[in-house]
């Protein structure tokens, strides 16, 4: 199954139920994160953000397939982050990713070396971009791999089955 015909079936299961579908994200915010100038006034948590980024589009199509149709989404528990919607805080990819990375309580090893995606109530969904793999991993035991996907694709099918 392709990826925008599991996005169609996504987007009707959430029709359905009269969950809101965010629009696709403008072409302009990836170009601002994809095509940068070195001398931006990011900080420098923002910029490794940005180029992990980069490289997640990059080199996973699939990715930008999504972002393209619906920038984020929230339905029965799971949830992919938005990276250009800032609100509601805990649905934004910036955020998040700040959070675990650099907050005053504990960084967590295991997600300060990967880009959290998402989440749902057991898992939190990483992109790892040394290995350029998909990976579910247990919420609370972080070491834990429940799976592990070398493309957008395959996560995608398997994080939308659960909500089937």
């Amino acid at each position: 199954m392709k990826t925008s015909d599991i996005l169609i079936e996504l987007q009707d299961m959430m029709d359905k139920w009269g969950n809101p579908v965010e629009a696709p994200i403008n072409e302009a915010f990836v170009d601002s994160i994809t095509k940068r100038k070195p001398d931006s006034l990011a900080t420098p948590m923002l910029k490794k953000l940005g180029d992990e980024l980069c490289f997640l589009l990059v080199n996973q199509p699939d990715y930008f397939t999504f972002l393209k149709t619906m920038d984020g989404f929230e339905y029965n528990g799971l949830i992919l982050y938005s990276l250009s919607v800032p609100e509601p805080l805990d649905k934004n990819l910036f955020v998040m990713n700040d959070f675990y990375r650099d907050n005053d309580d504990f960084i967590n090893p295991d997600l300060a070396q990967r880009l959290v995606i998402g989440n749902d109530s057991i898992s939190l969904f990483t992109y790892d971009n040394k290995t350029n793999l998909f990976e579910i991993r247990d919420n609370a035991a972080t070491e834990n791999v429940f799976g592990v996907f070398d493309n957008f694709n395959e996560f995608l099918i398997e994080v939308v089955g659960t909500v089937k």
